[in-house]
């Protein structure tokens, strides 16, 4: 089940994208993309996210993704390595987590870990 995921996230490949919310509260981010392949909008769900990072090679003052190119997204159930979070402090805990999914934007990247996603109601269990 979990490869198939790949056909249809290749499928929006070279798409625009509408719209991105990040709702840590649900731990969900959800992401509007036009294709050239379908006239309305779909909407990709990240579920049962543990984590994201986003790499910007541009830092702008705050994260607008609303009518960017959309390169691709990818899966990858080993992952794309391992992130962390800056330590603090020596009390500090250490939060590893290893990204399975990267949305490739113009020359940015935003990595997420999730457990689930969701395509236009089509669900995907990938861990």
């Amino acid at each position: 089940m979990v490869n198939n995921v790949h056909p249809f996230l290749d499928a929006f490949a070279k798409g625009k994208i509408n719209s991105l919310n990040i709702d840590m509260d649900f731990d969900k981010i959800s992401v509007a993309i036009s294709s050239r392949n379908e006239v309305d909008p779909v909407e990709i769900i990240f579920e049962d996210v543990k984590a994201f990072y986003y790499i910007d090679h541009d830092l702008k003052s705050e994260l607008d993704l609303s009518n960017e190119n959309l390169n691709v997204v990818s899966y990858d159930d080993l992952g794309f390595g391992e992130f962390t979070a800056a330590k603090h402090s020596e009390t500090d805990d250490i939060f590893v987590s290893i990204p399975n999914f990267a949305v490739n934007i113009n020359d940015s990247s935003l990595y997420i870990d999730a457990n689930k996603i969701r395509i236009n109601d089509r669900a995907f269990n990938v861990r």
